[in-house]
């Protein structure tokens, strides 16, 4: 019998205690700096927007009718568990920016549009020649137009 490993000692190891006291520091280190951090709504808003815009997230598409079928392509694609055979090998779905900045306008009804203004800055212009009519002959004051602007230069002794 002089093969028998040696009595083990009682208890756990050294290395644990340490490890323990380690680990939890570090966990108190952690928790310091999330009561410490302060979160801006706005900034969170305008970083989470602009992530799903660069990582491509696609809005699901509400389905309250039943689907007709007009055509053997798939207009929309929303994923779902149940795997079904499409006729073609890849389906893309089209987004579009919900909040778009700038509307589209026929250019004929913005031309019309654009005319009726300059009629409106130019009978605006002859408004402020007619009240500064006296400082306009003096030579102290001339109004102008430019496009969809009134220019009103104001001439100093310098």
């Amino acid at each position: 019998m002089a093969d028998d490993c040696p009595k083990c000692e009682a208890g756990l190891p050294a290395w644990l205690a340490t490890f323990a006291d380690l680990m939890s520091l570090l966990m108190c280190f952690f928790v310091l700096l999330l009561s410490f951090a302060e979160i801006d709504a706005v900034r969170f808003k305008k970083m989470a927007e602009s992530m799903k815009d660069a990582f491509g997230v696609q809005r699901e598409i509400p389905a309250t009718d039943i689907v007709m079928g007009t055509s053997v392509i798939k207009q929309e694609f929303s994923p779902s568990t149940v795997t079904e055979p499409s006729p073609i090998d890849e389906i893309r779905q089209q987004t579009t920016d919900a909040e778009r900045r700038n509307l589209k306008v026929d250019d004929a009804m913005m031309n019309a549009v654009a005319e009726k203004i300059r009629d409106e800055v130019e009978q605006d212009a002859e408004a402020l020649k007619e009240s500064l009519k006296e400082e306009i002959e003096k030579g102290l004051v001339s109004v102008e137009t430019e496009d969809l602007k009134i220019i009103i230069r104001i001439r100093e002794k310098g």
